[in-house]
């Protein structure tokens, strides 16, 4: 095997360890064990993703269904359950974005600008 894919085995030991992954994983156990809660975060990331494409499609008027993707953020945050996991996941979404931004600058490959911004 060589060296870069074995240093990328470490890397994933590494991060399988890491604080920010048990947390997550931790976090989603407890999602998975409230079954209201995993539905109402279930249906809204199918809002979200509903949200999304129609963006990506050209819809024009999205403003009705911005406001109801905003009210039932307001409302799944309210969960604990769903409000501890979605921190969790973002927490580990950070450390995965700043791997690859590590990683694309050492190898010299640019990361989108709004990337860049929001990671370093």
């Amino acid at each position: 095997m060589n060296k870069q894919l074995e240093l990328a085995k470490q890397l994933a030991k590494s991060l399988a360890e890491c604080e920010e992954f048990l947390e997550y994983q931790k976090a989603k156990q407890i999602l998975e064990e409230h079954e209201a809660a995993r539905i109402m975060l279930d249906d809204f990331r199918k809002k979200q993703w509903e949200f999304e494409k129609k963006k990506i499609d050209g819809a024009q008027d999205l403003k009705a269904a911005e406001e109801e993707l905003q009210k039932l953020a307001g409302i799944i945050g309210v969960n604990p359950y769903v409000r501890n996991y979605l921190t969790a996941e973002f927490r580990f979404s950070q450390l995965l974005m700043e791997i690859q931004r590590i990683i694309s600058e050492a190898v010299g490959i640019a990361l989108p600008k709004d990337a860049e911004n929001k990671n370093g």
